[in-house]
């Protein structure tokens, strides 16, 4: 948008002679003039409505009653692009703060950090007395070993108590019994070896028994059909028939030793003899067993397990608190609750260190901006002597109340590439990038009126009269404002206060465009 030039003028009274009638007299010598201050644009605007307001009442005085045209600065209305930036402040903060936790319950030593002291990632921050974690290692180990003492001492105890008839321990009656099995399988497999062989046979001779008949049946159907070289065969048909009876005897035999052979008979009667005596073993060590109740094994195992538990998380912590107390990033000691040679409890805060890597800005958005923030959004970020970028991260669901009462809502600044020269706590100024629009027609904000009916500016007529022209305000910013209804680019409007012109009067154009 062009803007009405200022006139630059000289001051009236530089150039006036002396007055007449008086008496001249010795000049004293003149002191160099200092340079004259150049005028800025606003002060020349302001001599210039300074002498059209002085020159307007000249022309009232000298017109009467007649309407003079009063002359006002107009200026072009173009398009421009315009971005409105919220600025607000805000404190440095970190987005990752970890307190470090005791591992264990022992004397820490080597604390030299104090409160504001940077560290950098794998920096040691606390450690402990090497020798007390030696002792607590050994007193574990002889918990541990005491606990297996007793639990074992309590099952030798109980398994003493053996069932007196058979006289034998527990563990006894347990290797006995697996004897047993081992000797009852053997003679299962001798039983199983014997019997398959004595059906083979049994097999074979029912084999024979079947040709023999085959043969008998053959040789008298010959006979029948008059066959004279069968007449030999049928005379030993005698000899014939003893040999399926000679047969038939031997399968009876070998039937008969599978139900009562001696030999098979004997392994039965051990494995019955052994299955007795595994029987009575069990119940021995059933009773045994007994004697120590369900609930008091239960008792046993349960202190063996929790015993076995504490010494590990014991020794566990011993290893890690060995390693010291590290730091998991580049940061700022924030707090430190220990000192050299204090005996701290497992889990008791030892340090706070706040992470520099992640930084942001806390800040309280105002109701006037609510809704014109919003994630995601660009920030210039103002620390100290130094400036980065970030963006809006997070804003809160709820609003809080500041220190005067007034409700604001938090809201996050993350830091897209924070440095050593950040200082946690300190303040921040912030340019919030929230709307902008390109190309579009844009008025100084002094030139817009509002009333009752909106907005407005006012342009010159055709008849040189001043005329409202109503507008819609689109982004504004504290000196321009877009105008999306009302004007284009290329209208003129009158660059005056709005307040001091009234529709309809008479004026003209002051072109002090450039």
């Amino acid at each position: 948008m062009k803007k009405n030039k200022n006139i630059d003028t000289d001051s009236p009274m530089e150039n006036a002679a002396p007055a007449a009638g008086v008496a001249e007299t010795a000049t004293p010598e003149r002191k160099p003039k200092k340079p004259r201050k150049k005028l800025t644009k606003g002060k020349i605007a302001l001599i210039v409505i300074g002498v059209l307001a002085v020159l307007f009442i000249v022309y009232r005085a000298i017109a009467g009653n007649r309407e003079i045209p009063v002359p006002l600065a107009t200026e072009t209305v173009s398009n421009d692009d315009i971005e409105v930036v919220l600025n607000y402040s805000g404190n440095v903060s970190s987005s990752n703060i970890k307190t470090y936790y005791s591992v264990i319950s022992a004397p820490v030593s080597g604390v030299e950090l104090k409160v504001g002291d940077r560290v950098k990632t794998g920096d040691l921050l606390i450690s402990y007395d090497p020798e007390e974690l030696n002792l607590l290692r050994e007193k574990a180990n002889l918990t541990s070993a005491q606990s297996e003492g007793n639990y074992s001492s309590s099952l030798e105890k109980n398994a003493k108590a053996t069932v007196r008839s058979v006289g034998m321990s527990l563990t006894e009656i347990e290797n006995r019994m697996d004897e047993i099995t081992v000797q009852t399988d053997a003679l299962n497999a001798l039983i199983q070896e014997k019997t398959a062989r004595m059906q083979r046979t049994l097999t074979d001779l029912q084999k024979t028994a079947m040709d023999v008949d085959q043969n008998n049946v053959s040789d008298s159907t010959d006979a029948v059909r008059g066959d004279t070289g069968s007449q030999d065969r049928i005379t030993d048909d005698g000899h014939g028939k003893q040999m399926s009876l000679a047969v038939q005897e031997a399968m009876s035999e070998v039937q008969y030793a599978l139900q009562y052979d001696p030999e098979i008979l004997a392994w039965k009667d051990q494995i019955n003899a052994l299955s007795e005596e595994k029987s009575r073993l069990a119940e021995a060590a059933s009773a045994e067993s007994a004697r120590l109740t369900s609930g008091d094994k239960e008792v046993l195992d349960a202190q063996r397990s929790l015993s076995e538990l504490d010494t590990q998380s014991t020794l566990s912590d011993v290893e890690e608190a060995e390693a010291g107390i590290t730091s998991e990033f580049n940061g700022v000691v924030t707090e430190l609750n220990v000192q050299s040679g204090a005996t701290v409890a497992k889990g008791s805060g030892l340090i706070t260190v706040a992470s520099t890597d992640d930084t942001q800005i806390d800040m309280a958005i105002s109701k006037a901006d609510i809704g014109r923030i919003t994630e995601g959004q660009l920030v210039d970020i103002t620390i100290g002597k130094n400036t980065y970028t970030g963006k809006v991260t997070h804003i809160a669901g709820s609003a809080t109340k500041n220190a005067n009462g007034v409700p604001v809502v938090a809201a996050v600044i993350t830091i897209d590439n924070p440095d050593d020269s950040i200082i946690l706590g300190t303040e921040a100024s912030l340019k919030i990038h929230t709307d902008h629009a390109e190309g579009v027609p844009v008025v100084p904000y002094e030139f817009i009126g509002a009333d009752s009916d909106g907005d407005y500016v006012y342009t010159i007529g055709d008849d040189s009269r001043a005329v409202r022209v109503n507008v819609t305000i689109g982004l504004s910013t504290g000196t321009m404002a877009e105008i999306t209804e009302g004007l284009k680019a290329g209208d003129v409007i009158i660059a005056e206060d709005p307040s001091t012109i009234t529709e309809g009067m008479l004026v003209t154009s002051l072109d002090l465009t450039e």
